[in-house]
């Protein structure tokens, strides 16, 4: 940890990340003031903040005097923060990402995944678009500059998913085209949607032993094998062994895997391939429903740290700025399970934002604090009488404000 002597509640969150101190041999040569551990202090702390601008960064450090002997810096412009954090290598803040997301693992250890399941790793990616003009060098379509986060999601368990690495692109890299580096390990079942459907790489992960579920799309075919037995009256409609056949190089290979198909309560159909055969075709449709979890932690990055407002649009501040939003997103969960705290990880980070300038002590009082009314509160009861059919007739406002 580092020597933080402050007791605010972001220097503690700061010194949980471990940031070195020291000089960068390279990257602070001739740097008078803003130094990476500076800058990377001071860019979480807008994550967290969510800071709308360089300028709000700049006059909140000038106003706090614990913040600035928790930052080591007593003040910067806004000129000098946007051209330190275009040329602020990514791989700085990747490493810092994963050292976070590796005392995140740390501490869910022993979590177990969904309940009669187990773990599940969840791969998928989302989208950020950038400015018409400023975003040109991530040209996508004739109206759309965008770039990409592909993200690899741990599900430890019901109430605890982080992301464990990512892989940044333009947007007109294909989902496929990067899955092999996130589909890493087998200690896990990794869940997939229709943009990873590649039989190739369905029989590679079969040989090395790394089980799946991915959906595959209605007009996929498929050589029935073997039909299994269904439960009369469950929600899945097929489970069988089958046969799929693509082509790798010159030549037509086929891997055996098998097919789970179910409808949601819309009727809507999912077809499912897999490699799981030691779970029941049910436990098989609870896992892909457990694949909208990223999906949520998509809403929750771009919503609550804002991750849809860059700094910049340059490059590298773009890559940056995707892993210090995720290093913040960690470090929530990071305080969630070192306190102890039932709160959700959005109370959390409600609560370090209230309480981000005052004592340790001050927060972890807010944070087991209980709800000082049990009721429901006022129980509006319906009108008597027959429900209304038509819509009132509403008169002509009139209205002049003087």
């Amino acid at each position: 940890m580092g020597n933080i002597p402050s007791d605010q509640v972001i220097c503690k969150c700061l010194d949980l990340l471990d940031i070195d101190s020291n000089r960068h041999a390279f990257l602070d040569y001739r740097v008078q003031k803003l130094t990476v551990a500076a800058l990377l202090k001071l860019m979480i702390e807008a994550q967290l903040k969510q800071r709308r601008n360089y300028f709000d960064i700049t006059e909140h450090l000038r106003s706090s005097v614990e913040f600035q002997t928790c930052v080591g810096l007593p003040s910067i412009s806004a000129p000098q923060l946007s051209r330190r954090l275009r040329t602020l290598p990514h791989t700085i803040c990747q490493q810092l990402f994963l050292d976070a997301a590796s005392l995140l693992q740390e501490l869910t250890r022993d979590g177990k995944g969904i309940p009669g399941i187990g773990r599940l790793r969840i791969v998928d990616s989302t989208e950020l678009t950038l400015p018409q003009m400023a975003g040109q060098w991530a040209y996508y379509t004739r109206n759309k500059n965008a770039v990409k986060m592909h993200v690899r999601l741990v599900v430890a368990d019901p109430d605890t998913a982080y992301p464990e690495r990512i892989i940044p692109s333009t947007a007109n890299v294909a989902d496929s085209e990067v899955v092999m580096d996130l589909v890493m390990d087998d200690d896990a079942i990794y869940v997939m949607d229709r943009g990873y459907a590649v039989y190739g790489n369905f029989a590679r992960w079969s040989e090395q032993n790394k089980r799946f579920v991915v959906r595959i799309r209605q007009q996929g075919r498929t050589e029935i094998l073997n039909e299994r037995p269904v439960t009369d009256g469950s929600k899945v409609l097929r489970d069988a062994d089958v046969r799929m056949r693509f082509k790798q190089g010159h030549e037509v290979q086929t891997v055996d895997l098998r097919l789970v198909e179910f409808a949601d309560e819309k009727g809507k159909l999912y077809r499912l391939l897999t490699n799981v055969y030691d779970l029941s075709a049910e436990h098989i449709c609870e896992i892909y429903r457990h694949r909208w979890m990223i999906e949520l932690f998509f809403k929750w990055i771009k919503g609550h740290l804002k991750l849809v407002k860059l700094y910049s649009c340059e490059p590298e501040a773009v890559w940056t700025q995707m892993y210090l939003a995720l290093t913040a997103y960690v470090l929530v969960h990071i305080v969630k399970l070192m306190t102890g705290t039932t709160r959700t990880p959005w109370q959390v980070l409600q609560l370090l934002r209230v309480y981000m300038s005052q004592s340790w002590e001050a927060f972890l009082q807010a944070l087991g604090r209980q709800p000082s009314r049990s009721s429901r509160g006022r129980v509006k009861k319906g009108k008597r009488g027959r429900p209304r059919k038509q819509q009132p007739k509403l008169k002509p406002a009139r209205l002049i404000v003087r």
